[in-house]
């Protein structure tokens, strides 16, 4: 009897323990996608979920004054809460259009990100071909960029790093589900196949290098507009 409690108390230890250093020790994650793809309602909803205005303006990044480019945003922390579990994660909120493609590379490799979450959506489904690119151009950038480490450093201390960066994993995510949610995506994601589903076949080339360069991607959905599956997903990345 006294064995068996004494086991029971040092797993409750354990498990106490591996919680609290999960709700403590933030996670770098960083989140990219094209323009009008969900990324700053996500960012708001990390900060504050509940109900979510629209959004209208577009998120800038000001240019730098030595360097060229543009100026690199600072990451903030959140908490995320799903059923008992809790987690920190710091990320930044950089803007999708092509010309701020190259901060998404910088953020990754300055910060080391653990976590890449890449926002796709409907548009690679209806969308006229500037969207498509948007969305599929971005994300091959995206994965060309890895795939061949091609970045510039920002620091020293980046460049001592990261010349062997790599992501933990890439998590290729089709937001807006309440639009393009259908019976086939739910019988998919009641099997666990949701990979399987049309609004990623525009990116399997990518997903298939990825593969092939030993870079772990898996594939989720979410609504960021009605906090729809935005938690449950979070959680997951981080518990993988």
């Amino acid at each position: 009897m006294v064995t068996t409690f004494a086991g029971s108390a040092l797993m409750g230890a354990v498990v106490y323990g591996k919680e609290l250093y999960n709700y403590l020790k933030p996670r770098r994650i960083g989140v990219y996608g094209p323009t009008m793809v969900g990324k700053t309602t996500l960012d708001q909803f990390m900060r504050t979920p509940g109900e979510m205005d629209d959004i209208d303006d577009r998120t800038m990044h000001p240019k730098r004054l030595i360097g060229g480019g543009y100026v690199l945003p600072t990451a903030s922390r959140k908490r995320l809460r799903w059923q008992g579990e809790k987690r920190v994660v710091h990320s930044a909120d950089i803007g999708g259009q092509q010309r701020f493609w190259n901060l998404w590379i910088d953020d990754m490799v300055d910060r080391q990100v653990e976590i890449v979450i890449f926002l796709t959506d409907t548009r690679v489904l209806t969308g006229n071909g500037a969207q498509i690119i948007d969305a599929v151009g971005g994300f091959e950038y995206l994965v060309d960029s890895l795939i061949e480490k091609r970045w510039k450093y920002r620091s020293l201390k980046t460049r001592l790093r990261g010349k062997r960066y790599s992501p933990k994993q890439i998590w290729l995510v089709a937001n807006k589900a309440d639009e393009w949610w259908d019976d086939t995506a739910n019988i998919l994601w009641q099997s666990n196949r949701l990979r399987e589903h049309k609004v990623f076949d525009a990116h399997r080339p990518a997903m298939r290098r990825l593969q092939k360069a030993g870079i772990p991607c898996r594939v989720s959905m979410m609504a960021t507009k009605i906090g729809w599956n935005v938690e449950k997903t979070m959680i997951e990345m981080l518990t993988w």
